[in-house]
């Protein structure tokens, strides 16, 4: 029994250590929504934080690896004897409970984030386009001034 504490301990622990790497994923949102709106963009500061925030979510998939294994070992000890576990089940239910807030204010981010970076770029499309367009109409009136001045 004491080493099937250990080990919802360790579960515990392990929620635990997810939601701190989801407050960290939502602050690397944040600061790619600000990189988003710098001007000018810097591709290679949002790089770096879209590797960050891999490395975060590499962290994050481990955790539940981690958890997912432990869990399938303890499930029918826990079910047994949900009576003698009731207080660290109700702990990792309110941890989960957590977990799946800040996985949802995540998803939200991440889907403003996508759109601010979507609006970024066409926004850059457009200045080239209209850039283009500036370019053949300049080269088109230089075009028209030489021809005009041969006849």
């Amino acid at each position: 029994m004491p080493m099937e504490r250990a080990y919802v301990t360790a579960m515990i622990d392990s929620l635990k250590s997810k939601i701190e790497i989801l407050k960290d994923i939502r602050k690397k949102n944040a600061e790619q929504l600000d990189l988003i709106k710098r001007v000018p963009f810097s591709a290679e500061d949002f790089d770096k934080n879209a590797d960050e925030k891999g490395i975060l979510i590499y962290k994050l998939n481990k955790l539940d690896n981690g958890f997912q294994i432990v869990y399938d070992n303890l499930k029918a000890e826990l079910e047994a004897n949900k009576a003698e576990y009731a207080d660290e089940i109700r702990l990792m239910q309110s941890l989960i409970t957590e977990i799946t807030e800040l996985s949802t204010t995540i998803q939200a981010e991440e889907a403003r984030n996508k759109a601010a970076l979507e609006n970024y770029f066409k926004g850059e499309h457009s200045k080239i386009k209209s850039g283009r367009s500036q370019s053949k109409a300049i080269k088109s009136y230089t075009q028209t001034m030489l021809n005009s001045g041969k006849r």
